[in-house]
């Protein structure tokens, strides 16, 4: 019953969009044209066969709809980009996992003039099946951050960065809830009119709600621009600390001052090979902290693919891979469901992710996709060991 619905109501949006389209608009101008307002809609089906990304492999169908509202306005120096939406999930026969999750933003951009930058803040409630840990977890999300660029002398220009985010989880008797500052400041040197050198120097600070904290250092250097010919991107690679205090051992004793050190690494780049044919690269490697306190060294590498085969039809593929060293976590946590997690030095992961999609857009206030992605964990945990799969049809609207 609930498979009949849902396909009946994405024919009745298919429709209803394809009748209804028109050359492309915002839904409301006001101010002459300077002040916009764009509404989405969205619905999908898909089959997941691992919902908790563990080794149970428990799959099921998913039921989404997403609906959101953006509002722009492009007036004076500051231009305004706000957004508030709603997504919904229900889950055809695992209970106490639908969710209704609101989210908003709101930035602040300057563009011109000798100082630019922008201004974000955001908050969202996420629901997620988090591989590191091996559980689906809820929790708020709140990102604020304050970006800028000016211009030194007539080669070299710097750049600045503050930053606040809190991760506050449901359900804090698993899960440590976490809040991080960070700092950032770049200077850029103009190489070539197509490549500029970029050294920069990067703080964090992070405690979470088991009294533990840490804190990072990272150096590094990099080139922004024509990277080699054809391909342009940034690329960056340095050095980082992590100073942690608070962790405990397995038998709930207090450890001192424990150091990790490790190169970093950031960067993206896209080659066009031909008119319809691109791809673009990204690559990270960088300290984080999971949602169960443990920290993590963590490298991750994508390619993706996209072919515009015409105007309406097209292909997109991905794949990544991952490998997450981890160092340390706050104490054992005792769960319900599995085997004991195995945690800290003895744990280290890697991941296979691939994916493809086959995208059609009538034009900007209807498309459709189906999507099928494969992701395989390899881990030292039994628990954390496990393949996940999953194929989607979505359909969406804007005006």
């Amino acid at each position: 019953m609930i498979l009949r619905r849902v396909i009946r109501a994405a024919l009745a949006v298919t429709l209803a969009a394809s009748l209804a389209c028109s050359p492309g608009r915002a839904l409301v101008t006001l101010n002459d044209g300077h002040d916009k307002i764009y509404v989405s809609a969205g619905l999908s089906m898909s089959r997941d066969s691992n919902v908790f990304a563990n080794s149970d492999q428990r799959g099921d169908y998913v039921y989404a709809t997403s609906l959101s509202a953006e509002y722009t306005r492009r007036a004076g120096w500051i231009g305004v980009n706000g957004s508030a939406a709603v997504s919904s999930s229900r889950f055809a026969t695992i209970k106490g996992q639908d969710f209704n999750n609101p989210s908003f933003g709101l930035e602040f951009t300057k563009q011109t003039g000798r100082t630019t930058g922008s201004l974000t803040l955001s908050a969202a409630r996420e629901s997620r099946a988090d591989a590191a840990v091996n559980l689906r977890s809820t929790s708020w999300n709140i990102p604020i951050g304050l970006s800028f660029k000016y211009p030194i002398s007539g080669t070299y220009t710097m750049s600045g960065s503050l930053g606040y985010s809190s991760r506050r989880y449901l359900d804090e008797t698993v899960f440590a809830s976490l809040t991080s500052y960070q700092a950032g400041i770049d200077l850029f040197h103009i190489l070539t009119t197509e490549r500029d050198a970029i050294m920069g120097y990067r703080y964090r600070y992070s405690d979470t709600s088991r009294h533990s904290s840490s804190t990072d250092h990272s150096l590094s250097l990099g080139l922004s621009g024509r990277l080699i010919r054809g391909l342009a991107g940034s690329l960056r690679v340095g050095y980082q600390a992590r100073i942690a205090d608070g962790l405990l051992d397995a038998r709930g004793a207090r450890l001192g001052r424990l150091t990790y050190g490790s190169w970093t690494a950031s960067g993206s780049a896209a080659y066009p090979l031909t008119k319809k044919l691109q791809f673009s690269a990204v690559i990270a490697k960088d300290f984080s902290t999971t949602a169960t306190d443990s920290s993590v060294d963590t490298t991750t590498f994508s390619l993706d693919g996209a072919y515009a085969y015409s105007s309406h039809w097209s292909l997109g593929s991905a794949m990544s891979f991952g490998d997450s060293r981890f160092l340390g976590e706050s104490g054992r946590v005792v769960l319900s469901l599995g085997p004991p997690l195995q945690l800290g030095p003895h744990r280290h992961d890697n991941y296979l992710n691939w994916s493809g999609s086959l995208n059609y857009s009538f034009n900007e206030h209807f498309r459709a996709a189906l999507s099928y992605s494969w992701f395989k964990n390899w881990s030292t945990s039994s628990y954390g060991d496990f393949v996940r799969s999953a194929w989607s049809f979505s359909t969406s609207t804007r005006w």
